[in-house]
């Protein structure tokens, strides 16, 4: 891991504005027959995304059909997959440092230095937003962040922001969460284990009204509930700190992730 080596890493977030809406049906099909996709899939995939229509509804009243000129249907298991797709270049291109997962894209950059990390990121962003102009994916920049990883004692005014072209992004001081996992400057995951565990706990306390001893539930029904509702928010994101029973969580996150857990 960089900072058990000495080194610095830095982390960017990304945003795709409009993501499922802005995807351009024709663009989409030619990128999957250059990723070699069968054709009998790519034609599923045109009529899929042809002929689409929205309406308008407010209160009692709602519109008439109008045509949409492109985008994937919201709430389709299949529009963030059809996505990824049709980004995949940008994550292609320098796997390294890029990955993500549907609209949301990570640059992570390790070196000696902070100021070395911010001029590669730098570089990388540029291409990134080069690639959107040419092909129409624009990215929110008023939620992209960045956050430093790094041992030493830093100051805000110390921390260097990334610059690419007219887009500056301030370094976080304060956790950063992406992909639902909170990311702090030391990469202990208290603030996320803390978080997590403060909504399971809230989650637990809903079913303290159905567990009472005369007219609850059975307790293998609780059990079950539990196992439902409660267990996957304490343990959403434990794969990034928690490394098992028989090898020590990531980077320094043991005894502060276990010490938080009742």
């Amino acid at each position: 891991m960089a900072l058990d080596k000495g080194l610095t890493a830095t982390l960017v977030t990304m945003d795709v504005q409009g993501a499922f809406d802005s995807v351009l049906r024709n663009r989409l099909i030619v990128r999957l027959r250059q990723q070699g996709w069968p054709h009998s899939l790519t034609r599923l995939i045109f009529h899929f995304a042809s002929n689409r229509t929205a309406r308008v509804r407010l209160e009692d009243a709602t519109t008439e059909d109008f045509p949409l000129a492109c985008g994937l249907p919201q709430g389709s298991p299949l529009s963030p997959i059809l996505f990824l797709l049709y980004i995949a270049d940008i994550l292609a291109e320098d796997p390294r440092l890029r990955f993500g997962y549907a609209d949301d894209i990570g640059l992570l950059a390790m070196g000696p230095s902070l100021e070395s990390n911010t001029a590669i990121l730098g570089q990388e962003i540029t291409r990134i937003l080069d690639w959107g102009a040419e092909n129409k994916v624009a990215f929110d920049h008023n939620k992209s962040e960045a956050i430093h990883f790094t041992t030493k004692h830093k100051q805000q005014r110390d921390l260097p922001g990334i610059k690419a072209g007219e887009l500056e992004i301030q370094a976080s001081i304060v956790p950063i969460r992406w992909l639902g996992v909170w990311f702090d400057k030391r990469l202990s995951f208290r603030h996320h284990v803390e978080t997590k565990l403060a909504a399971a706990k809230k989650a637990a306390q809903h079913l303290r009204h159905l567990t009472n001893t005369k007219g609850g539930l059975p307790a293998a029904a609780v059990r079950k509930a539990v196992i439902s509702c409660v267990l996957p928010i304490a343990l959403y994101g434990a794969e990034t700190w928690y490394g098992g029973m028989t090898k020590p969580a990531s980077g320094r996150t043991t005894d502060n992730g276990r010490n938080l857990i009742p």
